[in-house]
């Protein structure tokens, strides 16, 4: 019976970080975001705080807390849509990173796509 209501206890905090999650209201096209591309699996869109000139997040369409919990299939989608986007912009080179735990400021997975940098920029 105590395994019941942790359980709940666990599901219930799950859903109300959902709920207030920015990015599950994108997910769920609760804001007025521009949508750049997606999948079945992932939604990509500007970060309002650029850093590159070209700079998306990648994230998963499911509420992930962070990049910890996210199965290996979801990083080969991850790759071969940034790929792709790349492909689709003719960029020559673009970096990924991804923030997890206290280094995330939103907590739900994403991954930055950062295209228009060179490789002696600092991370």
């Amino acid at each position: 019976m105590k395994h019941h209501l942790l359980q709940k206890l666990v599901i219930d905090i799950l859903k109300s970080a959902m709920e207030e999650c920015i990015f599950c209201k994108i997910v769920k096209g609760e804001t007025d975001t521009n949508i750049v591309t997606q999948t079945d699996n992932l939604i990509v869109f500007p970060d309002i705080h650029p850093s590159a000139p070209t700079h998306f997040l990648i994230i998963p369409k499911k509420h992930i807390p962070d990049m910890t919990q996210a199965e290996d299939i979801l990083w080969l989608e991850i790759r071969n849509l940034a790929t792709q986007m790349a492909k689709e912009r003719n960029l020559i080179g673009f970096r990924l990173a991804t923030n997890t735990g206290t280094a995330a400021a939103v907590k739900h997975m994403h991954v930055h796509f950062l295209a228009g940098i060179d490789s002696k920029r600092a991370i």
